[in-house]
């Protein structure tokens, strides 16, 4: 990204008139001839006679070269040039050691010592002046380089700063507008009322792609995209991104499509969030720019290292002379795509740069009228779980009726963002209370039990880090167990993510939040920190026979999926305890524990409770003994369905 900077002066680097050298020897005579020859050169000189009395005076004047002899009583000159180079004031100053020890080891030594250069006595005059004002050259470079740098990193933090702020302010209108525009599109409409609705929920989603371009290239520039590392489901994922595309394809007749070869692993070990990032790009792309054809996704190995992942339309193509101009920052192939078919100009430079964060390396094929093909390659990791596309969330409603009743708090200053997370959770079993600021927030917490808090960070009296900070130091004080905190705010930057984590949140969403995101993180967090007596269903009537299960019929549906996916999950326990890879069989257990408590299998959950425990005291003959306890259970398990069970 280019970034204007001209209202900075930032002078042309220019020599200086004068420089100041500093003499170090305990001979008076090589002090007052240095003293001559480099004052006839217009040279400011001071002098000094031992190591201690030279650092009492670069405290009070700090030369621009130091001539510094070895041989001097007390600390030598090699010495008092490794102390002048350890500290950040003086390290770049150009020492030249002026002596007459002039045995090849001593002329090592004192370039190990930190020295710039070294001159045997007597030396030449000439040659001495001359290298004098080679390290001032060097030296006044040295330091307008920095200079220059730290003008550029303030400009950059300057940008970034405004970005943030921008962000903010475009983000937390916009919140209300999408939000109000998912509520209202859920009620009865006539119409022509509908097509209004579209029309302003579309423009609305467009200002924010735009801004979450804008924001994206300006993290990848600051160095601050992060990258995951896990296991997900490729088939899946790839799904999702037709999903999501699939109304702006239907909308123009374009059909999307999916091949994946056959020697491609489902399971892929890897960031399949800037996976899915580049490929909305690309396909979204392709669809734009495509009218009554198709987009066509293709995956396959490059190599034993490589995908090579391959994203083919139909569209307008693009001429040769343009092919790589498009990579560019607001670059479109033709100054009228834009006003014809919208866009930054963004998403290709966001892939480019992406693709090579990820170790991969992008380029197309393509001709006007013939459409386009961008190839891209990524790391080619297996999953080291199983990895199933039956691991996909549940629908919000099921989700809400698994949990029931939850208490929530909203801290927020802006009554539109209130009043769109209370309809939201309207026709939830969730009871919501509001907080217009920190203080009142922690007054409110400290009287009422919270399920989970959902925290706005930029807010009057008291800010949401500090709220956060008063929250965990009164269920530490009280001994209470941590309640889930959620940052909810309009700041997209890593470090405001870092900076809440820091104060104590458990997790971060960033405005506009849709109803489904909202809905799927209340019920991840309360589902990690259930409690088997909470309000799941009692599934042992006959509690000396753990293999009978009674669940509510609303959840029929949904149990032979998860059946067959604990079982599974239960070879991937094994597999990790006979690894000793006793961190991912705890991480395993918990994920495990918290999902059956949800769904009803108390005694599955508390089997994963206990295993969870001695995967962290490492205690493999009992985990052992556990898994198979699990294992057996879950093959002897019997269920019945009760329709009055609550």
């Amino acid at each position: 990204m280019q970034f204007d900077v001209s209202v900075i002066n930032v002078p042309a680097m220019q020599e200086r008139l004068s420089h100041t050298v500093l003499v170090v020897d305990d001979n008076p005579v090589n002090p007052r001839l240095l003293t001559s020859i480099l004052r006839g050169a217009d040279y400011q000189v001071l002098t000094s006679g031992n190591a201690a009395e030279t650092l009492r005076l670069i405290e009070k004047q700090v030369p621009d070269i130091i001539l510094l002899d070895v041989m001097m009583p007390g600390m030598d000159g090699f010495s008092l040039c490794r102390k002048l180079k350890r500290d950040d004031k003086y390290v770049d100053i150009p020492v030249i050691f002026i002596t007459s020890l002039s045995q090849q080891e001593d002329i090592v030594e004192g370039f190990n010592a930190g020295g710039n250069d070294y001159i045997v006595k007597p030396f030449n005059r000439q040659e001495l002046l001359a290298r004098v004002r080679n390290h001032l050259h060097l030296y006044d470079m040295l330091k307008e380089n920095k200079r220059l740098i730290a003008l550029s990193e303030d400009a950059s933090r300057s940008k970034t700063e405004f970005l943030a702020s921008m962000s903010h302010e475009i983000r937390t209108p916009l919140n209300s507008i999408i939000g109000m525009a998912e509520v209202l599109n859920g009620t009865k409409l006539t119409e022509e009322q509908r097509d209004f609705v579209r029309i302003f929920r579309t423009a609305g989603e467009s200002l924010l792609a735009i801004i979450n371009d804008i924001l994206d290239l300006s993290k990848i520039e600051a160095g601050q995209t992060e990258s995951e590392n896990i296991d997900f489901h490729l088939p899946s994922l790839l799904s999702s991104v037709a999903s999501i595309l699939s109304v702006r394809a239907t909308e123009r007749n374009v059909d999307i499509s999916i091949t994946i070869h056959p020697d491609v692993p489902e399971g892929l070990r890897g960031d399949p969030t800037r996976l899915r990032q580049i490929l909305i790009n690309l396909v979204g792309n392709g669809v734009k720019f495509t009218e009554n054809g198709s987009v066509k996704i293709f995956v396959e190995k490059d190599s034993e290292m490589k995908l090579l992942f391959s994203v083919k339309d139909t569209g307008i193509g693009i001429p040769a002379d343009k092919q790589q101009l498009i990579f560019e920052s607001f670059t479109q192939a033709d100054s009228m795509t834009t006003r014809k078919y919208g866009g930054t100009g963004l998403g290709l430079t966001i892939c480019q740069k992406l693709t090579k964060i990820l170790g991969g390396e992008i380029s197309l094929s393509s001709a006007p009228g013939e459409g386009s093909t961008f190839f891209f390659t990524y790391p080619l990791n297996p999953a080291l779980t199983n990895v199933t596309p039956d691991n996909e969330e549940t629908e919000p409603a099921t989700q809400c009726e698994l949990l029931k009743d939850a208490h929530i708090l909203l801290v927020d200053d802006n009554e539109d963002n209130r009043n769109l997370l209370c309809l939201y959770l309207r026709n939830t079993p969730f009871t919501l209370e509001t907080a217009e600021n920190g203080r009142d927030a922690v007054e409110l917490f400290k009287k009422t039990h919270f399920d989970i808090v959902f925290m706005d960070l930029e807010m009057p009296i008291m800010d949401g880090y500090e709220a956060t900070r008063q929250f965990r130091k009164w269920e530490q004080t009280e001994k209470l167990v941590a309640t889930p905190i959620v940052a909810l705010t309009a700041h997209a930057f890593v470090r405001f993510k870092k900076k809440c984590m820091e104060a104590g949140c458990n997790d971060y969403l960033t405005k506009p939040v849709r109803r489904n995101t909202l809905i799927h993180c209340i019920s991840r967090h309360l589902q990690m920190n259930a409690a088997p007596d909470q309000d799941a269903p009692e599934t042992l009537p006959d509690k000396n026979d753990p293999t009978k299960v009674v669940l509510n019929h609303k959840i029929k549906k949904l149990i032979p999926r998860f059946l067959s996916n604990k079982r599974e999950d239960t070879k991937q326990l094994l597999q990790s305890l006979e690894a000793e890879d006793f961190d991912s069989l705890s991480q395993q257990a918990h994920t495990i524990k918290g999902t059956s408590w949800m769904y009803g299998f108390k005694y599955l959950g508390d089997l994963c409770l206990e295993l969870e425990q001695d995967a962290k005291a490492k205690n493999s003959k009992h985990a052992n003994q556990l898994i198979e306890t699990i294992r057996t259970h879950l093959e002897n398990v019997t269920i019945t369905y009760d329709d009055d069970l609550s």
